[in-house]
């Protein structure tokens, strides 16, 4: 009797274990098989092949380790910035998101961001790895508050061929012209006289934000900042040479009137020599097997090297889990160091050392127009800087359509955007 109790407690014991053994398989096979595994929601706003590529880049982090799994959550653009805002606020934003530069000022004040300076230490970031321009640019009050992920700038494409045939390339394939406004638009006569009747010289969203970064850029290069420390410098003289300038172009017709996005097409379909547009292009530009073109960074015309730019950076928000914000900011490194793949979208990367890899300067085109990084000046850090940003683009186009002069178009910008400021 003693034996058969005996043997009945053993199959107790070995069935316990089996169940025991089963339920432990089960609940690995439904976390994925690893119970210790931090889980991260991601964020971004990326359209196109922008969004595809950061998947990939989502992909191949997570299958380069066992420690983390970010789950990857693209977002409508337009209305991202609000429901990003409305998320910070309500206590129900992802452990990491992207932010532009431009927007951190707009977010900051959620006082729902989280300083990185202690966990970017407990992550292992070196800010040293990163360019300095970029890095300062999320700096405030010796503070960081997103990890840089790259620049996109304002650059030049042309058409080797036109500029070949008119004359107006270097042994090099450099652009030949007198780095001035003149010569630089010397140089679009000479190509509205040598180009084929149905090829513009210049191409560029005249009734959009393209007419923005132009202005933006050029100002800047005479050294104008239209925004600091409160006071507002939008109808200088400077400002007033730059819309002169564009004027100039659209009315000899060196660039058409009332051009929109598609300026791309116009450019790509080889109707145009010359445009300014993001690096972002370069990849679609590529795709045209026919167009023989180069990308190289927005042309100084004044007396310092500039370009309007901005840079999507990874924010991580105030959480609890600070175990999950650490693994953020681990996320945020990789996805900077593994920049050469970010790049194939045609963004720049922040670290100087992918922009000085093997990888990264055998890429066509891209490592042309990568010391745009150094010249690249942000807009004005303020919480009310893209209403501000809207009012003087209204005002430009306004003057490009030829309803107000220069002066009174910038003048009216000036008076708009500092009623804003003192409401």
């Amino acid at each position: 009797m003693k034996r058969i109790m005996k043997g009945i407690s053993i199959l107790l014991v070995l069935s316990l274990l089996f169940l025991a053994s089963c339920s432990s398989s089960d609940n690995e096979a439904a976390t994925g098989g690893d119970k210790d595994k931090i889980e991260l929601n991601y964020w971004v706003p990326f359209s196109g092949s922008d969004g595809e590529f950061m998947e990939g880049m989502v992909k191949e982090f997570n299958e380069s380790q066992d420690d983390i799994e970010v789950e990857f959550m693209n977002n409508n653009w337009q209305d991202y910035y609000p429901k990003l805002k409305t998320a910070l606020v309500s206590d129900s934003a992802p452990d990491i998101a992207v932010s532009h530069v431009s927007n951190l000022a707009e977010l900051l004040p959620t006082d729902k961001i989280e300083s990185l300076n202690e966990l970017a230490e407990e992550a292992g970031i070196d800010w040293t790895t990163y360019s300095e321009n970029q890095v300062n640019a999320v700096k405030f009050d010796d503070d960081y508050y997103a990890v840089p992920l790259d620049t996109h700038a304002l650059i030049m494409f042309y058409n080797n061929k036109y500029l070949d045939e008119a004359g107006l390339l270097n042994d090099d394939g450099s652009l030949a012209y007198e780095k001035s406004p003149e010569g630089f638009t010397n140089m679009l006569r000479e190509l509205e006289e040598k180009l084929p009747d149905d090829v513009l010289p210049l191409v560029i969203g005249s009734n959009n934000i393209f007419t923005f970064w132009v202005w933006h850029g050029l100002l800047t290069q005479q050294g104008v900042n239209y925004m600091d420390d409160g006071s507002i410098d939008i109808n200088s003289k400077e400002s007033q040479e730059v819309m002169s300038l564009l004027k100039t172009w659209l009315d000899e017709g060196l660039m058409p009137a009332d051009i929109g996005d598609n300026s791309y097409d116009i450019f790509k379909t080889q109707d145009a020599a010359i445009t300014f547009t993001g690096v972002w292009a370069t990849g679609n530009f590529e795709t045209e097997d026919d167009l023989d073109f180069s990308a190289v960074p927005f042309p100084q015309l004044y007396d310092e090297p500039s370009a309007w730019g901005d840079s999507h950076t990874l924010i991580i928000p105030k959480q609890d889990n600070k175990d999950k914000q650490i693994a953020a900011v681990k996320f945020a490194d990789w996805l900077a160091d593994n920049g050469a793949m970010w790049a194939e979208a045609g963004h720049v990367p922040t670290k100087p050392n992918v922009i000085e890899s093997e990888e990264y300067q055998e890429m066509h085109h891209r490592s042309d127009y990568a010391d745009v990084m150094d010249i690249v000046e942000y807009v004005p850090t303020s919480d009310r800087i893209n209403a501000v940003n809207d009012i003087i683009l209204e005002s430009l186009v306004n003057i490009n359509y030829g309803h107000v002069s220069v002066e009174e178009g910038l003048d009216e910008a000036q008076k708009q955007v500092e009623a804003l400021l003192d409401e």
